[in-house]
């Protein structure tokens, strides 16, 4: 299988896992290249890995428990993953959303680009 396609896999696994396991998020971050650039449904916006890393703290800290589906396809220059989750924030409200991811990878499997679009 394509490894890229079990790369955004993982990431929404671990997504699901992340609010409350410190692994995970350690996971979700190393899928990220040095150069990689993210931006978020809310126009949020991270450049390099630092900036990631920073970014994903932040997400995943205002929610105590998500639940992704997704399906994926690949296309010739990127791949979109359509996905819809389900959480529970901090403050103990429940919400709903759905959208589009589409990622670009480095040689290496990296990602490289990731921007969030919600419908």
């Amino acid at each position: 299988m394509d490894k890229n396609i079990e790369t955004i896999k993982k990431y929404f696994e671990l997504s699901d896992l992340a609010s409350s396991d410190e692994k995970a998020l350690t996971e979700i971050i190393d899928l990220f290249a040095e150069d990689t650039s993210i931006k978020s449904g809310l126009s949020e916006t991270a450049t390099g890995k630092k900036e990631a890393s920073e970014f994903f703290k932040t997400f995943f800290n205002r929610n105590k428990e998500l639940k992704h589906l997704f399906k994926i396809e690949s296309f010739t220059d990127y791949y979109q993953a359509e996905w819809a989750v389900a959480g529970l924030k901090i403050d103990g409200s429940l919400f709903s959303l759905h959208g589009f991811d589409y990622y670009k990878f480095n040689d290496a499997g990296k990602i490289t680009s990731l921007v969030v679009n919600i419908s």
